[in-house]
């Protein structure tokens, strides 16, 4: 878990809400036997991730994990409405290839809001023309019922899009990511196949209908 915490709060470190700490020891010196430095760690990723991390059991198994070819069909990006349509309704990372396209937006009583996945892609997709599972700090964050699948992506979701993006014309694949295992995590919201996921990807459909999302 502690291990988890580093690698995500390495990612979010810019987007935590102040304050933060006044240097980046917490992960750039990180020692994961410091039961204050995990604490403090802890703390600062749920400011920024409470909405994920709440709907996560309390406790589970975290592995190293290497993301095969064959695992790719089985990966799903975070159940957000936010990304229904970059997918394909289906949020599978696989189908980012097709359907990820700029001038997606959503509408608010106040306005309209953009959405702009597919602007974050580009932009870090130039990163990961050279990426090596075996040398890099970039690890995706999955969880999953058991080892075998299926898996969502609750952090790294455009590292992913990125990395599959550039698989189509040059395989990389293994992709490296901690896996988070707990029987429990089938009724997580997040758990592409839970009964909540479901309902709410029906409630998504029914917002892109009415020309809420497009």
């Amino acid at each position: 878990m502690d291990e988890l915490v580093l690698v995500w709060l390495r990612s979010e470190w810019e987007r935590i809400p102040a304050p933060l700490p006044p240097d980046r020891q917490l992960i750039d010196e990180s020692d994961l036997n410091d039961p204050a430095q995990n604490a403090a760690r802890a703390e600062l990723l749920h400011r920024d991730r409470a909405k994920i991390l709440d709907e996560l059991p309390d406790s589970f198994e975290a592995h190293l994990v290497d993301i095969e070819k064959d695992d790719l069909p089985k990966v799903y990006i975070v159940p957000t409405f936010d990304w229904y349509l970059d997918t394909g309704r289906t949020f599978g990372v696989v189908e980012t290839a097709t359907h990820l396209r700029p001038g997606r937006g959503y509408r608010l009583p106040m306005g309209t809001v953009a959405i702009e996945h597919h602007k974050r892609v580009d932009e870090i997709a130039p990163f990961f023309t050279d990426y090596d599972a075996t040398t890099t700090d970039e690890l995706l964050i999955l969880i999953a019922s058991d080892l075998a699948g299926p898996y969502t992506i609750i952090d790294g979701t455009h590292r992913a899009a990125a990395l599959y993006r550039h698989n189509l014309t040059a395989p990389n694949t293994p992709w490296r990511a901690i896996l988070a295992v707990a029987d429990e995590m089938a009724s997580s919201m997040w758990h592409i196949e839970s009964t909540q996921a479901q309902g709410n990807i029906r409630s998504v459909e029914q917002a892109v209908t009415h020309g809420l999302i497009w």
